[in-house]
């Protein structure tokens, strides 16, 4: 049988106010728009309302339905483009999270003038409620006990009334005690006898409908002895009351789950206990909670219109009073197979790729057979994602425009609508243009003087060693003799890093610094030493970065070269010794694709092969613009160290100038100083090149690595401690290296299996082997890989 849920009664009243705004200046629209603000109480915008419709039609155009936004508990938003004409409707629509509909409201007779935006307001009114399940309990409406005073063995007359929610039930009666007698048990009104022995005695009414419900009320009767007046003390417990019950879904295969969920009320504020039962054959889960989960084993009889099964709760309040519910579950085969989800309806609110940290509302409808409880998962390959929002069959987010897209990167919105029996589909939003990122050199491996860092392929960046001036990026100065990772930074794409300050190249071509910063090489206008990363300011489309001692070099897409910091020794080539606190261009160099940048001069190499350098000259007096150096054609890598260079050739052979004194040049000799590149003996099929304070290391192609020059901590990684090496030899036991590093008198390699591993001088921990013990042979970083 069918019954209703009672609700407080709310307010029908329907508003409509039509209010012609100016309109906005400039070009005249084509059409007039509507300001639309529909309001709800506010208990039940907070609660209940998910979503809420706004449906305008009228003659001469096709109706129009748009989702209006909440803003506290009104829902409202601008319809831009309604043709003009009067006599239109506004009609407005409020669901809960299940889809329900909850509240409607009408505005008519509005009218659209071409040009202006009308303001339409209106108030919801709830619809009648629907039928939440088969039985309502009983309710004792009154009790009276009189007279007032009773001896020991007289008598008290009891006066009840009750009622049924449901009016075709018949209710039964049944009063209890646990002493003295009444005179008709089963009737509302009767008399009881008190008991012969003095004390107070509890006395229970008992009413129960047709289908098991009940309700019941308690009165306790003091009875006193002696000849005097006997003082009635009452004290009530009222029964709890099932107010609600449902079952999703509501017909189920053998096999399959139902919650089941009761809302029950006790109106003396008991905490409440519950038990479910059920006719058929099947198993509970959380039997003893207001929610619980039933699945039916065994197939029931069939019934007049389905194989019914009698879900049955018992609440009981801490009292001892009780109450029951009953609900019907059709079990039996589903009238449609299982199906995923479909998204039935996509929206964005632009189409075109806004710029950098403007925002695009995504949104999508779905449509599930089974009619289930949807979840729904955003992820994007670029930019940032808010906290999604959802209804029942409808989801939007908020997202966030980054500077610019990866190149070969499509930008990708997608979500994924999962139903309750974990069936999903999956739909894709895009964005046209978008500026696109530039082609940031691929440097996820550096080494300062006394530090060491890292960028994982998820784009975070990690550091180790010494951390005077904050150089690690951690927020401290704390020396770490394992990897941290570095704050606050995320989208890296390359690292570098001078004597004690650190670069961060990010996808989106943006520079970031940190650390030392006396001579200003941070790019940020001060020198004030920074422990967590700050951008450089006025630089963007940037490839490539590197760091000397005390100064700072960029590269950008355009191939231009920009310096920054110390220019002591014309290291910044802008023609002059003038420091720089901010990024400046550097003098007469393009088409450039890389930089190095070693103690206090700096080297480029040209998309021509060539290589230009500029600053400290140990040789000659200082280089104060770029000049090529001679000599070297075909070169695909360069590098700087302390006091000499080095440079790869196409053709795999290596070749390096200056300083000599620790054979860090590699042709055999140790020559004080070289001013032109020689070949370094016994390497071939060179592919990458790094420099430390005055050792040098290769990588072959073949993936193993050499070394030499100075050696006396160990930083050539041969197992041997000793002076120097003029020609290149092994790093004992590493193969399959991708990518090297070369600090202050140590080294640094990744393996293919994204394991890094280290070698030489350990002081400050840069090793990052969680000790400062100094390693002959290479050793694995403590917790890090790709």
């Amino acid at each position: 049988m069918s019954r209703r849920t009672r609700r407080s009664a709310l307010s029908c009243l329907l508003m409509g106010l039509a209010v012609a705004l100016a309109g906005c200046s400039g070009e005249k629209a084509p059409a007039g728009s509507a300001q639309a603000v529909v309001t709800l109480p506010q208990s039940l915008a907070a609660a209940d309302v998910v979503r809420v419709a706004l449906t305008v039609s009228g003659a001469g155009m096709a109706p129009r339905t748009e989702l209006m936004v909440r803003t506290g508990q009104h829902w409202g938003g601008t319809l831009n483009r309604i043709p003009e004409g009067s006599g239109l409707t506004f009609h407005g629509e409020a669901f809960d999270a299940a889809g329900a509909r909850l509240h409607v409201g009408k505005a008519e007779g509005v009218s659209i003038s071409t040009g202006q935006t009308t303001a339409v307001m209106m108030l919801a009114r709830p619809l009648t409620p629907a039928s939440f399940f088969e039985n309502a309990s009983p309710v004792i409406t009154s009790m009276v006990v009189s007279p007032g005073a009773v001896t020991p063995g007289g008598v008290v007359s009891l006066q009840a009334t009750a009622e049924d929610p449901d009016p075709d039930d018949l209710l039964t009666f049944a009063w209890t005690a646990g002493a003295g007698s009444f005179s008709a048990a089963s009737k509302l009104s009767t008399n009881w006898t008190a008991p012969t022995v003095p004390g107070p005695v509890v006395l229970t009414l008992t009413v129960t409908d047709a289908n098991g419900a009940t309700a019941a009320l308690d009165v306790t009767v003091t009875v006193l002895s002696g000849t005097g007046s006997a003082a009635v003390n009452v004290t009530v417990n009222t029964w709890p009351q099932v107010a609600r019950m449902t079952a999703t879904p509501s017909l189920v295969a053998v096999g399959e789950a139902t919650t089941a969920t009761v809302t029950a009320t006790d109106d003396d504020g008991d905490s409440l206990g519950y038990q479910w039962t059920t006719s058929c054959q099947g198993t509970w889960s959380n039997a003893t909670s207001a929610s619980a989960s039933f699945t039916p084993t065994v197939q029931p009889p069939p019934g007049d219109v389905c194989s019914r099964c009698a879900l049955k709760v018992t609440v009981e309040d801490a009292k001892g009073g009780k109450t029951t519910g009953t609900l019907g579950l059709c079990v039996g085969p589903t009238t449609s197979s299982h199906v995923p989800p479909k998204v039935v309806e996509t929206f964005q609110s632009v189409s075109n790729m806004p710029t950098e940290g403007n925002t695009v509302i995504f949104r999508v409808k779905v449509k599930d057979p089974q009619n289930s409880a949807l979840s729904y998962a955003w992820t994007t390959n670029v930019g940032t994602l808010g906290t999604a929002t959802q209804g029942a069959t409808t989801s939007e987010v908020l997202w966030t425009a980054p500077a610019c897209i990866p190149a070969a990167t499509p930008l990708s919105v997608s979500v994924s609508v999962t139903n309750a029996l974990g069936l999903s589909t999956q739909a894709f939003l895009s964005l046209k243009g978008g500026t696109t990122c530039p082609a940031v050199r691929d440097i996820r491996l550096a080494s300062g003087a006394l530090q060491s860092m890292f960028v994982k392929q998820d784009g975070t960046a990690w550091a180790w060693g010494f951390n005077g001036y904050g150089v690690l990026g951690d927020g401290t100065t704390t020396h770490r003799f394992a990897p941290v990772q570095v704050q606050g930074l995320s989208g890296v794409a390359a690292i570098a890093a001078g004597y004690s300050h650190t670069l961060a190249l990010k996808q989106d071509g943006t520079l970031w610094a940190w650390g030392y910063n006396r001579f200003g090489q941070l790019g940020d206008g001060t020198t004030v030493d920074r422990s967590l990363p700050a951008r450089v300011q006025g630089l963007t489309q940037l490839v490539d970065a590197a760091g000397g001692i005390v100064h700072t070099l960029a590269l950008k897409e355009d191939g231009t070269v920009w310096a920054w910091g110390d220019n002591s020794n014309g290291q910044l080539g802008t023609g002059t010794e003038e420091t720089h606190r901010t990024p400046t261009q550097t003098q007469g160099l393009m088409n450039v694709s890389a930089l190095a940048a070693g103690y206090l001069n700096s080297l480029a190499l040209k998309q021509d092969g060539t290589v230009w350098e500029w600053g400290f000259n140990s040789a000659h007096p200082n280089i104060h613009t770029p000049k090529q150096v001679q000599g070297l054609t075909g070169v695909i890598a360069i590098a700087s160290g302390f006091f000499h260079s080095a440079a790869v050739k196409q053709d795999g052979t290596a070749w390096t100038w200056g300083e000599n004194q620790h054979g860090q040049l590699g042709d055999g000799t140790t020559n004080i100083i070289e001013t032109s590149p020689v070949q370094v003996l016994g390497v071939s099929n060179v592919i990458a090149v790094a420099a430390g304070d005055a050792h040098t290391v290769v990588l072959k192609q073949d993936g193993t690595v050499w070394a030499w020059g100075r050696n006396d901590y160990g930083q050539l990684g041969d197992g041997l401690q000793d002076y120097r090496r003029p020609t290149p030899v092994p790093v004992h036991g590493l193969t399959g290296v991708v990518r090297i590093a070369a600090g202050e008198s140590f080294g640094l390699a990744v393996k293919q299996d994204g394991s890094l591993w280290a070698w030489g001088l350990n002081s400050f921990g840069r090793l990052g082997d969680g000790t400062e013990t100094l390693r002959l042979t290479p050793v694995q970083v403590q917790g890090l890989s790709n």
